[in-house]
């Protein structure tokens, strides 16, 4: 702010410095808005803050430049045109700078909500290979489980060929047997004779089981 007792050509010079910096620092701010990212950097925030410092300090050096026009009844026509032409220049600077920093966040909107519409297409993309390759590992089981099934109906109609093989050569053997049989004269009265001793054998055998046991319980 300006000493008290200034003058007008003083203050208003001090005025003027700071509107050329202003200047300069809104037109490197507005390069954010083309050029924005999704956070706030540190230049931007630095940009920001000294902009609004500067208007700041320009606010109350217009306020001075003021009080010395109001305390000069004899202040010239003039001079009352340049305190009113700074307090333009002053709104137009606050303008703008509203307005640049309103389209830096615009787009920094605008670049979030992109990253974030990104960010669900990659996810359902992923979500959409997984849900593919879960398929095919599926498809893969589903087809191990076939050819397992496949090896176990092949062995089963390997057995049942085996035997249906053992089967006939069974058969074929009896036959053969049975053919030689009526082959050989007296073969088959041999057989039955040896059959008949077998039975007598047996019936022996069982009947001295017996009296031994009717024996042995008697005398016990």
């Amino acid at each position: 702010m300006a000493s008290k007792g200034s003058s007008f050509v003083t203050v208003r010079s001090e005025i003027i410095s700071l509107e050329s910096k202003t200047d300069s620092l809104l037109s490197k701010y507005s390069t954010f808005a083309q050029t924005s990212s999704a956070d706030q950097s540190t230049e931007e925030k630095k940009l920001d803050t000294q902009i609004e410092t500067l208007l700041g300090k320009t606010h109350d050096i217009i306020a001075s430049l003021g009080n010395i026009v109001d305390e000069n009844k004899n202040i010239s026509t003039s001079k009352i045109s340049q305190l009113q032409r700074h307090k333009e220049v002053y709104q137009e600077h606050q303008k703008n700078f509203r307005n640049i920093r309103s389209s830096i966040q615009q787009e920094r909107n605008r670049l979030n909500l992109l990253f974030s519409v990104k960010n669900d297409i990659e996810q359902q993309r992923n979500f959409d290979t997984n849900e593919d390759e879960y398929i095919q590992n599926e498809a893969a089981r589903i087809d191990q489980s076939h050819n397992v099934v496949d090896d176990l109906i092949s062995q089963a109609w390997e057995t049942r060929d085996q035997i249906v093989s053992q089967s006939h050569l069974l058969n074929n053997t009896n036959n053969k047997i049975m053919q030689t049989l009526q082959r050989i004269p007296g073969l088959n009265v041999l057989i039955g004779k040896i059959s008949t001793r077998r039975r007598k054998n047996a019936v022996i055998l069982a009947s001295v089981i017996t009296f031994c046991f009717l024996f042995l319980f008697l005398t016990w």
